[in-house]
């Protein structure tokens, strides 16, 4: 058939007596008939089983409807507040409904709940903690955090950083090849000294067992460090370093960069270049003038900042198509001082 057709009870039938007719007629082949006809096999086949009729094939009965009073009972259940919380979950609440005669999945219910807008519920609110004031100054506020590695034993590596929260300078790094203890803590702040002449002021960590061993805690006392200890559960107080600890998987430890993990020789030189590249090359996307941490901390903008600022400041009072100018401009005087540098025949005083 070269278009689907739909046949009326009355029309089935008589295609029905017509084939009969043909048959006893021709003493040919059903198959011949039909295809004579234009009518599949197996619509001939479904009209002759339901004599002709039209049979809807929809169900009489729909499962995966829940019952109205079945799903003002969930959500009965689900609103009392006498209950413990765990008895209205979906899986509690479809252990009570068994219970009262009825099967529903906790799936089930929990499409039950989503429909009635409560399936947020029980969400679990987000902590509570204190967010210190900024740091005003370098070196005031030193915040120390460790990456754990791996988790092979006898050994396990780690990278120790030490990251200065007013201006996001890595002060520090250190690799260590096995996990942290005290002593490299107290490593840690000796590199800090002999990096940048002094120790901060204060240090800000987690409740680490090398963070709160007694050798550590006198270390800090002796040299007049005040010791900064964030809420447990809350790395959110330590955002610095723990900013900086993602930026370094992201650009080393999760690439080719780092090497292999048995190797450990030259894998504290990797991670010093890297912290020289980090604060003298990379700019803060938290800071309003893209500045680099090295740049904030020493209060002496580069002159590719300062022209990055100049540019800014064109496009602001005099709009883009001056900025843009101004940069055509300052191309196109770099292009033809680079002309005549690369002429030999030129005398020192032709370039002026």
């Amino acid at each position: 058939m070269d278009k689907y057709n739909i046949f009326s009870e009355f029309e089935k039938i008589k295609k029905l007596r017509e084939i009969e007719e043909e048959k006893k007629r021709t003493k040919k082949p059903l198959y011949w008939i039909l295809k004579r006809m234009s009518i599949p096999k197996s619509s001939y086949y479904d009209w002759k089983k339901a004599g002709g009729r039209n049979e809807s094939r929809a169900p009489e009965t729909v499962w995966n409807k829940t019952p109205d009073p079945v799903e003002k009972e969930i959500v009965s259940i689900r609103g009392d507040a006498g209950l413990f919380n765990s008895e209205r979950s979906p899986l509690g609440i479809s252990s009570l409904i068994l219970k009262k005669g009825f099967s529903v999945s906790p799936s089930g219910v929990k499409g039950i709940l989503k429909r009635n807008g409560l399936s947020r519920v029980f969400k679990d609110k987000k902590k509570l903690f204190l967010i210190y004031p900024k740091a005003e100054r370098f070196m005031d506020t030193v915040c120390i955090d460790d990456i754990g590695l791996t988790n092979r034993k006898p050994r396990e590596l780690s990278v120790f950083n030490a990251i200065d929260e007013y201006s996001g300078e890595s002060v520090s790094i250190l690799f260590v090849p096995r996990r942290v203890n005290r002593w490299d803590a107290i490593e840690l702040m000796e590199m800090i000294r002999k990096k940048n002449g002094r120790l901060p002021k204060k240090v800000r960590l987690d409740n680490a067992k090398a963070h709160l061993s007694r050798a550590f805690k006198a270390y800090c006392f002796l040299n007049g460090i005040e010791m900064q200890f964030i809420d447990p559960g809350t790395p959110q107080q330590n955002w610095p370093v723990e900013s900086f600890n993602k930026v370094l998987k992201r650009d080393v430890l999760s690439t080719g960069h780092w090497g292999g993990w048995t190797d450990f020789r030259g894998k504290q030189k990797i991670l010093e270049e890297y912290i020289e590249y980090y604060n003298t090359k990379k700019r803060m996307d938290s800071d309003p003038l893209k500045r680099t941490p090295r740049e904030i901390s020493s209060g002496i903008t580069s002159k590719e900042t300062q022209e990055m600022l100049k540019i800014r400041l064109i496009r602001k009072h005099r709009g883009q198509a001056a900025a843009r100018k101004y940069i055509l401009e300052k191309m196109h005087r770099s292009a033809r001082f680079d002309s005549l540098i690369s002429v030999p025949d030129l005398s020192e005083m032709c370039v002026t």
